[in-house]
C-alpha cells in the first residue's frame, strides 16, 4: 500500500498501537486515492499520526507537489509559504501577527524532518541579521505540516502563532533542474537529485542540490539623500541532506548554507544604496547533526530517544556607496557593514508511548544548552578606510553568553466515545538565567457524522527573549530584564466533507502579554505593557469535478497592539493603541487546475495581501497631547499576483516537465521591512516576474 510507504518496519507495531487505540473516527477517510490520504497524515498537533481533519486544533498539510504546481521551485523564494492558510512570506507571520510588532518568523516554531531549527538573531530586522531562509529545493519535498496557532504544549518556546515542519522526501530516487529568466536578462538556475541506498538492515536517504538567481531589477529610492537604483537581491543556495536508518537506529546530517542579499535588503533609507550587482553577499548557514532510536521497553511500552547539535553561522560583508565614489575613488567608501556571528545547540529529548483502555498517553523530558560562540557586527556611514571602520557595534554585547533549558511535557488523548476525543497536556520549561513557563492545552474534536466535524481548543504558548534581544545595543544600560511572552488562544473550528468537496472554517482570539518589539520612534527592544489582541476567521474550500479542481483560502484578521509608553531624558514617548504594523486584514489565495485528470494539468493561483498599516501616525507626551501627526505615513497598499503552471507527465519516459510564469502580469510587489517611523516610509520592493522549466526523472 502507498499509505505505509516511507515506513520503517520498526515503526509498525507503534503505527497499529496508535491506529487501534484512536478506533475508527479518527482513522483517514477511506478512499481510492491513497496518495491523497497520506497527504493528510500528520503527526505534528500530537506526535500521533492522525488525519489532519481529526487532530486538536488547526493544522494545514501541503504536499511539494501542490507548491510545485503552483510555481514554487525552492523554499527560499520570496512566496514560498504564501499558499498557506494565514500565511504571509513577506514578514515570515501566521494568523495576523505582522512583522516588527509581532512576528517576522521569530514566534513561529521551525522543524525539518520533525528537528526543531532556530537562530538566536532571527526577527532581527536591524542590520540585515535576521532573515530565515531554507534553500530547499519543493522536487525534495514530501509535504508540509503546519499548525496555525500555538503549539507550546508540545513544542516549547516560540511556538506562538504557529509551528511548520518540513518533510523532505525518503526512499525515492530522482534528478531535477530548474531554469529561469527574470527581466533585464537576469537569470536564475538550479540542478540537485535525491536517492536512496539500501542493504542488509541500513538505509541512507540523501538530497543534493545547488542554485543561484540573479534577482530582479527593484528599483527603490533612498528616501533622505534622493538617490534613485535597484535594490540588490541575487541568492543561492548549497543543500546536502542525509539520512540513514540501521535497525531501529536513525542518523541525520544536514548542511543547508542559503546565500543571498539581505544584509543589503535592510538598508537605511536615509543613507546610500548599496552596490547593484548579481553576487550575493551574505550566507547562512544551518549544520544538524543527531541520532534517535525507538525501542519497545514494555509491552505497550515505546521509548524514543534523540540527542542533536545545531550550529549555525551567518556572515555578510556589504559596501554601500554612491555610483560616483565607485568609480573615481573606490578605497574611500561611505558606508560598511560586516557580520560575523556563529552560535550553537546541543540537545536531548526523550519520549514515552503508551496506550491504556481508552487512553493514549505520551510524556517526554528535554535538555539543551545554547551558547552563542561569535558576535560581531561592524558598520558605519562616514568617509573612511575600509579596512579600519570607525564603529564597531555588537549584536550581543556579553561575552559567550550561554541559556540552558530544560522542560517536562505530559499529554492524554482520550478516547470519550465513537464520536468524541480528547485531549489534554501541559509543558513546562525553565531555563538557566530564572525564567520558567507553562503551556497547558486542551482540546475536544467531535465527528458529527460523516460529513461533519467540530473542534474547540485553548491552548497557550510562549516565547523568552531571545540573546539577541536581551543583549542588543537596543537594550539600555544597565540592562532591562524582558519578560517572557505568552499568549492565550482559543479557537472553535467546523468541517465539512464529502467525497468531491470540503469546507472548512476556524475562527479564534488570541491574547499575548509582554509581547517583546520595538519602540515606534526610538526602536529598542521593549514589553508592552498592555495585552495585544489577534481575532481571525480562516476559511479553506474545495471543489473536485472530473477534469477541474477548484480551491480557496481566506483568512481576515483584526489586530490590536496594546498602548506604548516610553520615557527618554525625562520626556515621555507614547502611542496610543493600534494594528500590528505590517499586519495584514486581509490574505486570499485562488487556485484552478484544468484537466486535473490527464497527464497535462494547467494551475492558476492568484494571491492576494490586503493593505498593511505602517505604525501609528500620532505621536503624543506624558498627558495625551498631540505633538506631532505623521500625515504620511499611511499603508502598504494592497499586492496581489498570478501564477501559471504547465505539467506534462511522461514527456518521456520517467521524465515530467513543469513550466510557467510567475507573477504574469510582471508586478513589482512590496512591503516594508524596516525601519517604519517617518520619514522613512518606502516600500521596499521585494519580487518580480519570472519565467521558469523544470524537469524531474524519477529512477
Amino acid at each position: 500500500m502507498k499509505l505505509l510507504n516511507g515506513l520503517k518496519v520498526t515503526h509498525l507495531p507503534i503505527l497499529c498501537v496508535a491506529l487501534l487505540s484512536i478506533q475508527s473516527p479518527l482513522l483517514a477517510e477511506e478512499s481510492n486515492d491513497f496518495d491523497k490520504v497520506l497527504e493528510e497524515i500528520t503527526s505534528i498537533a500530537t506526535k500521533t499520526k492522525l488525519n489532519a481533519d481529526y487532530v486538536p486544533g488547526t493544522v494545514t498539510v501541503i504536499s511539494g507537489e501542490k507548491l510545485k504546481s503552483l510555481g514554487i521551485t525552492n523554499l527560499a523564494e520570496q512566496n514560498a509559504f504564501d499558499t498557506i492558510v494565514g500565511s504571509d512570506s513577506s514578514t515570515l507571520s501566521l494568523r495576523g501577527a505582522g512583522s516588527i510588532y509581532g512576528s517576522q518568523g521569530n514566534k513561529i516554531k521551525w522543524m525539518i524532518n520533525d528537528k526543531p531549527i532556530s537562530a538566536e538573531i532571527w526577527g532581527l530586522p536591524k542590520l540585515g541579521t535576521g532573515q530565515i531562509v531554507f534553500p530547499i529545493p519543493i522536487d525534495a519535498i514530501e509535504r508540509i505540516e503546519v499548525i496555525r496557532g500555538p503549539g507550546s504544549a508540545i513544542y516549547g518556546g516560540n511556538a506562538i502563532y504557529g509551528v511548520m515542519n518540513i518533510i523532505t522526501k525518503k526512499g525515492r530516487e530522482g534528478v531535477f533542474t530548474t531554469l529561469s529568466r527574470m527581466e533585464s536578462n537576469k537569470f536564475g538556475k538550479a540542478v540537485g537529485g535525491y536517492g536512496t541506498f539500501e542493504k542488509n538492515d541500513l538505509k541512507v536517504s540523501t538530497i543534493v542540490s545547488v542554485d543561484k538567481s540573479d534577482g530582479w531589477n527593484l528599483p527603490v529610492a533612498s528616501q533622505s539623500i534622493g538617490q534613485q537604483g535597484n535594490l540588490p537581491n541575487a541568492s543561492g543556495g548549497n543543500l546536502l541532506m542525509a539520512d540513514a536508518t540501521y535497525k531501529n537506529i536513525d542518523f541525520w546530517a544536514y548542511r543547508l548554507e542559503a546565500k543571498n542579499d539581505y544584509a543589503r535588503l535592510q538598508w537605511d533609507p536615509t543613507n546610500y544604496l548599496p552596490q547593484d550587482n548579481t553576487k550575493p553577499v551574505q550566507s547562512n548557514t544551518h549544520t544538524m547533526l543527531g541520532v534517535q532510536g525507538k525501542y519497545d521497553i514494555l509491552p505497550d511500552v515505546f521509548l524514543t530517544a534523540k540527542a542533536g547539535l545545531n550550529h549555525y553561522t551567518n556572515r555578510a560583508e556589504v559596501v554601500f556607496f554612491p555610483a560616483s565614489v565607485l568609480q573615481n575613488n573606490p578605497n574611500n567608501l561611505d558606508g560598511v557593514r560586516t557580520i560575523d556571528y556563529t552560535e550553537s545547540t546541543k540537545y536531548a529529548e526523550a519520549t514515552l508511548e503508551t496506550t491504556q483502555d481508552s487512553h493514549r498517553f505520551l510524556g517526554g523530558i528535554y535538555a539543551g544548552i545554547l551558547s552563542i560562540d561569535q558576535d560581531n557586527v561592524t558598520q558605519r556611514w562616514n568617509s573612511g578606510s575600509y579596512a579600519d571602520p570607525a564603529v564597531s557595534t555588537h549584536l550581543i554585547t556579553i561575552n559567550n553568553p550561554k541559556r540552558i533549558n530544560k522542560a517536562l511535557y505530559l499529554q492524554d488523548e482520550i478516547q470519550m466515545n465513537e464520536q468524541t476525543t480528547a485531549t489534554i497536556g501541559a509543558r513546562y520549561d525553565t531555563y538557566s538565567d530564572g525564567r520558567s513557563a507553562l503551556s497547558p492545552r486542551i482540546a475536544f474534536v467531535h465527528q458529527y457524522d460523516d460529513s461533519n466535524i467540530l473542534k474547540a481548543q485553548y491552548s497557550r504558548a510562549f516565547r523568552a527573549p531571545s540573546l539577541s534581544e536581551q543583549y542588543s545595543p537596543n537594550n539600555q544600560s544597565p540592562y532591562m530584564e524582558y519578560k517572557s511572552e505568552t499568549a492565550d488562544t482559543v479557537e472553535l473550528s467546523y468541517i465539512f466533507k464529502t467525497n468531491s468537496s470540503s469546507f472548512k472554517t476556524t475562527a479564534f482570539n488570541t491574547k499575548t502579554y509582554n509581547m517583546i518589539t520595538y519602540h515606534d520612534f526610538t526602536y529598542e527592544t521593549i514589553n508592552l505593557e498592555s495585552p495585544t489582541t489577534v481575532n481571525g476567521v480562516e476559511v479553506e474550500l474545495t471543489k473536485n469535478y472530473k477534469k477541474v479542481d477548484l480551491g480557496a483560502n481566506m483568512s481576515f484578521y483584526r489586530s490590536h497592539r496594546g498602548e506604548v509608553k516610553l520615557t527618554r531624558s525625562g520626556f515621555t514617548l507614547n502611542y496610543d493603541p493600534s494594528e500590528f504594523a505590517l499586519s495584514a486584514n486581509l490574505l486570499a489565495n485562488f487556485y484552478a487546475t484544468i484537466n486535473s485528470d490527464t497527464p497535462y494539468p494547467t494551475t492558476f493561483w492568484y494571491h492576494y495581501t490586503g493593505k498593511k498599516n505602517r505604525v501609528n501616525n500620532a505621536l503624543l507626551d506624558a498627558n495625551g497631547n498631540i505633538i506631532t501627526i505623521y500625515t504620511t505615513n499611511g499603508s502598504v497598499p494592497v499586492q496581489d499576483y498570478v501564477n501559471v503552471t504547465q505539467k506534462i507527465n511522461d514527456v518521456a519516459k520517467n521524465l515530467d516537465l513543469e513550466f510557467g510564469v510567475k507573477n504574469i502580469f510582471g508586478k513589482t510587489l512590496k512591503t516594508l521591512y524596516f525601519p517604519l517611523n517617518p520619514p522613512d516610509t518606502y516600500d521596499v520592493p521585494y519580487m518580480g516576474q519570472t519565467f521558469w522549466i523544470n524537469m524531474l526523472y524519477t529512477f
